[in-house]
C-alpha cells in the first residue's frame, strides 16, 4: 500500500528536447507541403502542355499526300524547268517586219456588193528650172494596171512650190514605155512660196506594166520644187 499511494517524482522531459519535436514537426510538415506544392504544379503544366499540343495538331493537321498522277495542278521542279526555259527563249525571239510593196493600201470601205479599195503609188520628191517639160530625176515607177482588180478612179496628185514666189509651173505624167504623156495629169501652179496641193482630174491608165515618170516645166527658169507626187488608184 505504501507503494501505491506512494508518491515517485516523475521524470520531466527537458524543456529543450520539447521544443526540438516541435521544430522537427514544422519541418516535416513543410517539407510534405512543398512536395504537394511541386506535384500540383506538375500536374497543371502536364495538362496545360497536352492541350496545347492537341489544339496545335487539330488547327494545323498533317499534310496529306498528293496523288501526283491524278493532281492537274501539281508541277514538278522538271516541268517548272522546262517552262522557264520555253519563256526564256520567247523573250528572246526579235520580231521581224517585211518591206511593204510600193503600191500601198491605205483604207478600205464596206459596200452592199463589194469593198473599196484605195490605194497610193508615191514617186517622191524633186526639183526643176526648165522652160520645156523635161523628166524629174529620181521620180519614176513601174505601174501593172491590172495588178488592182476593177479600177474605177484614178487620179495624179502633187504638192510643190516656187522658192521665189514669183512664176508659174507645171508638173504631168508621162508613159516613157509608150512615150506619151498621161492624158489629163497636168497640174497649173501659180507661183507660190507656200507649198501647195494639187489633183488632176481623172486619167487612166494604159493595159499593161508601164513605166510611168514624172515631168516638170517653169515659166522664167526659176527651180520649182515638188515636195511630193504619187498616183491615186481607187478599186474594188
Amino acid at each position: 500500500m505504501d507503494k501505491i499511494f506512494s508518491k515517485e517524482p516523475v521524470e520531466e522531459e527537458p524543456h529543450g528536447f520539447k521544443r526540438f519535436l516541435s521544430l522537427k514537426h514544422i519541418i516535416y510538415a513543410l517539407i510534405v507541403l512543398v512536395l504537394l506544392n511541386l506535384i500540383y504544379l506538375d500536374i497543371v503544366i502536364f495538362q496545360s502542355g497536352n492541350a496545347k499540343t492537341i489544339e496545335k495538331i487539330i488547327s494545323n493537321p498533317p499534310p496529306q499526300d498528293v496523288d501526283k498522277n491524278n493532281d492537274e495542278t501539281f508541277c514538278s521542279q522538271a516541268c517548272i524547268t522546262k517552262i522557264n526555259e520555253a519563256v526564256i527563249s520567247l523573250s528572246k525571239i526579235t520580231p521581224t517586219s517585211s518591206p511593204s510593196p510600193a503600191p500601198v493600201k491605205v483604207q478600205a470601205t464596206s459596200g452592199s456588193t463589194s469593198t473599196t479599195k484605195e490605194y497610193y503609188v508615191p514617186f517622191g520628191s524633186g526639183s526643176g528650172s526648165s522652160s520645156d517639160w523635161q523628166d524629174v530625176s529620181g521620180l519614176q515607177a513601174n505601174i501593172d494596171s491590172s495588178a488592182y482588180g476593177n479600177i474605177t478612179s484614178v487620179v495624179f496628185e502633187a504638192s510643190l512650190h516656187v522658192p521665189t514666189g514669183n512664176e508659174n509651173a507645171a508638173v504631168r505624167l508621162y508613159n516613157a514605155t509608150d512615150n506619151h504623156p498621161v492624158w489629163y495629169s497636168q497640174l497649173d501652179f501659180t507661183g507660190n512660196t507656200s507649198s501647195t496641193f494639187l489633183s488632176s482630174n481623172k486619167i487612166t491608165l494604159d493595159a499593161g506594166n508601164k513605166l510611168y515618170k514624172v515631168q516638170l516645166k517653169t515659166q522664167l527658169q526659176y527651180p520649182a520644187v515638188l515636195d511630193q507626187t504619187r498616183i491615186h488608184i481607187t478599186a474594188y
